[in-house]
């Protein structure tokens, strides 16, 4: 990726939202560069609209994202995240590179344009991945669980997915490390600063054979929005999920519906009825179908062309 595509391509990143169709549909046509100086070289946002419309084959392009585009756009901005990217060594990565994972492909407009990426995500993308997600305020059993999950699955040479934020994602990316096994933490925000800033040494480790991965580039906080979006990228890069236990309304459960929107299998780990941090995986149980795993081994039922192993 040369200098100018970069620029684009960051641009882009701070301008458009994440999961936004309409930024993917003119970086894919007319590539970040072109699309970017259309969006913000053309005075006449009625004329805009419609040569952007013909150029997506008469697609609907609201002139409100157009305006929105212009407003958040700054020169300034876009100087300053490659300023820390570049200081932070902080890698972007679009379809083109090598270590792109291909997966993110199943979510079509919703995919992703680029990726930045600290670590080493080509280590973590040439082995089958396993998401563990739930609770951030999970039970002590809750927590063992979590850990019994992610040992069984370094044994079986899975990476580790999940969302670095505390409790269930933090003992997930916990025991991959300790264990020497490789783990991939996706962010909500820029690479530059951590989030939560508890887990700063714990993502360090996690480099030393995993990544960091955002689709933001550096500069852009962690925002609620982000991080509800940033659940269909955990999704996208597993092979399965698992939520192990998760509130009724939680980020964890959202993982699990975009993982089952895509065909991934998803399995749960709750708890008793009357524990409101199981209630979530009641509910992904009785609406995706999701199957309830006894034992660490059970990952084999969501990870496609494993063999659950025989107990005698």
């Amino acid at each position: 990726m040369d200098a100018h595509e970069l620029r684009a391509r960051t641009a882009w990143g701070l301008i458009a939202d994440p999961a936004d169709t309409l930024a993917w549909q003119l970086q894919q046509e007319l590539g970040p560069i072109e699309a970017l100086g259309q969006v913000l070289g053309t005075p006449n946002i009625r004329a805009l609209r419609k040569r952007l419309s013909a150029t997506l084959q008469g697609e609907q392009v609201s002139p409100e994202s157009l305006r929105a585009y212009r407003a958040r756009y700054s020169p300034d901005r876009v100087q300053r995240a490659l300023d820390v990217q570049l200081e932070e060594d902080i890698t972007a990565i679009s379809s083109e590179h090598p270590w792109w994972p291909q997966r993110l492909g199943d979510l079509g407009e919703r995919a992703p344009s680029t990726l930045w990426v600290k670590g080493s995500l080509h280590q973590a993308t040439g082995a089958q991945g396993v998401a563990i997600v739930g609770s951030s305020r999970p039970t002590r059993s809750g927590r063992q669980a979590a850990i019994a999950l992610s040992a069984w699955a370094l044994e079986e040479g899975f990476t580790i997915l999940s969302g670095g934020t505390q409790g269930i994602s933090t003992d997930a990316h916990r025991r991959a490390v300790n264990g020497g096994g490789i783990s991939v933490a996706v962010v909500a925000g820029g690479l530059e600063s951590v989030y939560p800033p508890d887990n700063a040494s714990l993502f360090a480790r996690v480099l030393q054979r995993g990544a960091l991965v955002s689709e933001v580039p550096a500069t852009v906080p962690p925002t609620v929005e982000g991080l509800l979006a940033r659940n269909r990228v955990i999704a996208a890069l597993a092979d399965g999920v698992v939520v192990v236990q998760a509130e009724y309304r939680s980020g964890a459960i959202s993982v699990a519906y975009h993982a089952a929107a895509l065909g991934r299998h998803v399995g749960v780990v709750p708890g008793p009825w009357n524990d409101t941090r199981s209630a979530g995986c009641w509910r992904i149980y009785r609406e995706c179908g999701a199957i309830v795993l006894t034992e660490p081994a059970d990952i084999s039922l969501v990870i496609p062309g494993v063999t659950h192993p025989t107990t005698i």
